[in-house]
């Protein structure tokens, strides 16, 4: 039959690796069994130099097919050309080609086959091509993670070169989020229903937002790295769980792709893994990073900064954290009860709060509170901090008393951004970074300029400048205070500092500092 009037294929991938590396892994059809799920069998027949004999048998969606071929191995052309001497269909053939690229292989496959069945020909020859289709689309996909696990594995072998650079992942806050975030990049656009936006919105995969080509440190060092979007709001968390664990797997996979050296989970990328049991670095190569450590130095770093400019002593001083059984509320816990003269944990769980209070309570400076009702807690402290995991606000501005000072860490936030007309309080949003290389997105992120950056991203960034690409903040309570000063002196190093006190839309100016100070003089 004449090849134009066979159904006709065509798939094409770019695969992140030197071309000889990809020609040389399909040319291992005997390993595409263990590896490849629609793959039941591949057996070598008869092998000469650049000729190959297979047996194969494939199963896609219930359907096996099963055949005999012949595979050439062109090198001057960098192709393989095969053919079915024998099987389950009338005809099929094809030619993988492989081209380099600026980001490793392109990969051409045409594939042209015919089923030949009379009376069913036509629903057949469509069935078969889409079974077909997904099965090449499963080896390539399968060829690829080999290759950028092999690359991973290299490196944790010792070959340093293989890898490097940051990976970022994010996601919007919540609906009204996406919607600013739409709007800014079409004002003219007429926003859809919510229930439209948001189930299409969980339909699309994550994807690379945004590419730095050259992060500049202080002390000259140079990195790159990418920003991956998370296609999911906190809301979604609740109802499709499993489906938002995939869209992280899936930017953790992107990030590997991209050939960078640590990947950071931003906002509640960090915690579905965990609601699910499950440990994200068993489901990727790179490694994994929270970036917890860092967020909670530098809201260590703004809560001091903030009893300096107010005039106050830690000793006097009582400490509540909401969220205080999470992984960056333990963190600042841990700290602070070596400075405070009270430490106030809350949270959700009674024997989390059990395990932290006895924790803390071996420290034997400050007294140790614990409590799961956060109204309590925060209306005598002179220090809250926010750490709590949320999807909405679950503070409220009356609740504090004057003076107090807010270090407000949530991704959203704990307290609500809506306007308050209280003067008479320290209120900042906490864990953000001065950075030495602007990092303009294009799209709204929640931070007053494109010089500050969340602490649990530039924790990527450092780590990548140092070549420590290690799972630093990974596992539940594992923010001690050692591990603290480590990350905030590597960041000093490279130029991160804290950023100036920020809330909503407005910077803290002196004079805000001065209205506290004066209503703490009169409480």
């Amino acid at each position: 039959m004449a090849t134009k009037e066979l159904i006709h294929i065509r798939i094409t991938r770019i695969v992140p690796a030197a071309r000889w590396r990809v020609i040389r892994m399909v040319t291992k059809v005997w390993e595409f069994a263990a590896h490849v799920p629609t793959i039941q069998q591949v057996e070598v027949i008869e092998k000469t130099r650049n000729v190959m004999k297979t047996k194969w048998r494939i199963l896609v969606d219930g359907l096996p097919i099963n055949w005999i071929e012949e595979d050439t191995l062109s090198l001057g052309q960098d192709a393989i050309h095969f053919r079915a001497v024998e099987g389950d269909l009338e005809e099929f053939k094809g030619t993988w080609k492989f081209l380099d690229h600026p980001e490793g292989t392109e990969v051409i496959l045409d594939v042209y086959l015919s089923v030949g069945i009379p009376v069913i020909k036509d629903f057949a020859e469509e069935y078969v091509k889409t079974l077909v289709t997904k099965n090449f689309e499963s080896i390539l996909e399968t060829l690829e993670n080999r290759l950028i696990s092999t690359r991973y594995t290299s490196f944790k072998k010792g070959n340093t070169h293989k890898i490097a650079g940051f990976g970022l992942l994010g996601h919007f806050y919540n609906f009204k989020h996406l919607e600013k975030g739409l709007k800014l990049l079409n004002p003219d656009y007429k926003l859809p229903s919510q229930e439209f936006l948001g189930k299409l919105f969980g339909a699309v995969p994550a994807f690379k937002m945004y590419e730095m080509n050259k992060f500049v440190s202080k002390t000259g060092d140079t990195t790159h790295g990418c920003i991956i979007l998370c296609t999911f709001i906190p809301d979604m968390i609740v109802y499709d769980i499993n489906s938002v664990y995939s869209k992280v797997v899936r930017a953790c996979k992107l990030a590997e792709k991209s050939g960078v050296g640590i990947v950071t989970l931003g906002g509640f990328t960090s915690m579905v893994g965990e609601m699910l049991g499950r440990q994200i670095s068993e489901d990727v190569d790179i490694p994994i990073t929270t970036g917890n450590t860092y967020t909670t130095a530098l809201a260590i770093d703004g809560v001091e900064r903030a009893v300096q400019l107010l005039e106050r002593v830690w000793k006097d001083l009582k400490v509540t954290v909401v969220g205080g059984t999470g992984d960056i509320g333990s963190g600042c816990a841990r700290i602070l009860a070596e400075k405070a003269k009270q430490v106030t944990v809350t949270g959700r769980t009674k024997s989390n709060l059990r395990s932290i209070r006895g924790e803390l309570q071996k420290i034997r400076k400050a007294k140790i509170e614990a409590t799961t009702d956060n109204k309590k807690a925060v209306k005598d402290a002179d220090i809250v901090i926010a750490a709590a995991n949320a999807s909405s606000s679950i503070l409220s501005f009356d609740w504090f008393k004057s003076g107090a000072v807010i270090c407000d860490l949530g991704y959203p936030k704990n307290l609500s951004y809506k306007a308050t007309k209280r003067k008479d309080v320290f209120v900042f949003s906490g864990g953000l970074a001065s950075v030495p290389t602007p990092i303009d997105t294009g799209i709204i992120m929640g931070l007053p300029s494109s010089k500050v950056c969340y602490g649990c991203s530039c924790e990527a960034i450092i780590l990548a400048l140092e070549h420590r690409f290690e799972n630093y903040s990974f596992g539940k309570g594992n923010i001690m205070p050692a591990k603290v000063d480590a990350i905030r002196e590597m960041a000093l190093k490279h130029g991160f500092e804290l950023a100036p006190f920020f809330w909503a839309d407005k910077i803290m100016e002196c004079d805000d500092i001065e209205q506290v100070k004066k209503a703490t003089c009169h409480a």
